[in-house]
């Protein structure tokens, strides 16, 4: 028996009352969640990179919320609204689809795509200057001005670094300067790792034979963690740092001054400086 015209008039407008609920929970919801919980994103701003990375999960959480809000609003009202209350329960009519919902999904879908898309390839070569991701050993998205070029070795199981502009010396601990791009060429001795540069919003693989370039301009003096993000064997779980950080020029100058002077008698017996390292295995000899 079809309803009458009577009811149809009296049955509530399920889809406006929907609708109304999603619209004010994502005004409200949205920019509360930008405003307090945007700045506390990973991975930070301590530096360009990671700020760019912040700024990006922002938008990309502005644009998220609606989407969720309207799932849950959906399904919660349903639960509520649309509850059989009766002890008869038939089976409910077969549904064949929406088209109106159909092409409602995808054109949202497309203009979300079409605008992440060339907005996020603007940020890598742009502002972000590559992101903080690895970018092989010729860079497409380079910064403008002087470069500190750092090289950083995995090996098992820790990670040691190069400053090729200061006679090639090696120490375990990272230190960079502030407002100043560094240039991070990743490498590797043995297996497979990955340099996680954390607060600094940096993460490259470290392959045998190979040099990873990414950059990043540290923006503010500090500590940052370092961890190896690729498992690499049994001891992986302690590939860990903490005593990496950011310092300005002059504390950096006398750092590295400093390590100079203590690694003087080393220096001559490490291997020339080289963007890749190709150990050779212990062998017997005749």
């Amino acid at each position: 028996m079809s309803p009458s015209s009577d009811e149809l008039i009296q049955a509530p407008r399920h889809g406006r009352r929907i609708l109304i609920i999603w619209a004010v929970l994502a005004v409200i919801a949205t920019p509360l969640l930008v405003i307090f919980l945007a700045p506390h994103l990973p991975p930070g701003d301590a530096t360009v990179q990671a700020r760019n990375q912040q700024v990006i999960n922002t938008i990309f959480m502005a644009m998220v919320t609606p989407i969720v809000l309207a799932v849950v609003v959906y399904v919660f009202y349903s639960f509520i609204v649309f509850k059989d209350r009766s002890d008869d329960r038939p089976d409910s009519p077969v549904l064949r689809g929406d088209r109106r919902v159909t092409v409602l999904w995808i054109i949202g879908t497309c203009l979300i795509v079409a605008f992440v898309v060339p907005y996020g390839t603007w940020q890598w070569m742009g502002p972000g200057v590559g992101s903080g991701s690895a970018q092989g050993p010729k860079p497409i998205a380079v910064p403008d001005g002087k470069i500190l070029e750092v090289q950083v070795i995995g090996q098992q199981w820790q990670f040691t670094y190069r400053y090729p502009s200061f006679g090639g010396i090696e120490t375990q601990e990272l230190v960079i300067p502030e407002n100043q791009y560094v240039g991070f060429h990743v490498t590797s001795l043995d297996v497979n790792h990955s340099f996680w540069a954390v607060g600094l919003g940096v993460k490259a693989d470290a392959v045998n034979g190979a040099d990873n370039v990414v950059f990043a301009k540290a923006t503010r003096p500090g500590p940052f963690k370092i961890r190896c993000a690729e498992l690499c064997g049994l001891w992986h779980g302690q590939m860990y740092q903490q005593g990496a950080r950011v310092v300005s020029a002059t504390t950096f100058q006398t750092w590295i001054d400093k390590q100079i002077e203590l690694n003087e008698g080393l220096i001559q017996y490490l291997p020339p400086y080289a963007h890749t390292y190709f150990p050779q295995p212990f062998y017997r000899g005749d």
